[in-house]
């Protein structure tokens, strides 16, 4: 009987979920494949709401998107956006092609994480 007296008074274990983050923090680089564009901060900007309008029209350009940094000499930005629309925008920014001097050119994903540090330094580069 004692093991049965334990059994009832052991209450059950709950599972507690964290809340995700309220952001998201993406690495992004323009790139083409047979040319160097020299695209600067406003173009960059540009191409991310043309992106998102040409995808999903207006309401796709209503999405809130703070550029963190944007460096004109390797073309790679961080970007902010909200959780609740982080596969939008990257659905968006995949889909996207621009023409920078005639030459096609896209954005390309580097890396996404909650946590901006995590993309500043890739330890995986030997750069």
């Amino acid at each position: 009987m004692a093991a049965t007296a334990t059994a009832e008074t052991v209450k059950p274990r709950r599972i507690t979920r964290l809340p995700l983050k309220e952001w998201e923090y993406l690495k992004l680089k323009v790139w083409s494949e047979n040319f160097i564009p020299n695209v600067t901060e406003v173009t960059f900007r540009m191409s991310i709401q043309q992106a998102l309008q040409s995808s999903f029209g207006l309401a796709g350009a209503s999405i809130v998107i703070d550029v963190l940094d944007w460096d004109d000499k390797t073309n790679i930005g961080f970007i902010k956006v909200s959780q609740k629309e982080l596969v939008t925008v990257w659905t968006a920014l995949t889909l996207h092609q621009f023409r920078v001097s005639g030459h096609a050119c896209s954005i390309e994903v580097l890396g996404a994480s909650a946590s901006l540090i995590s993309l500043a330094d890739d330890s995986r580069s030997l750069n």
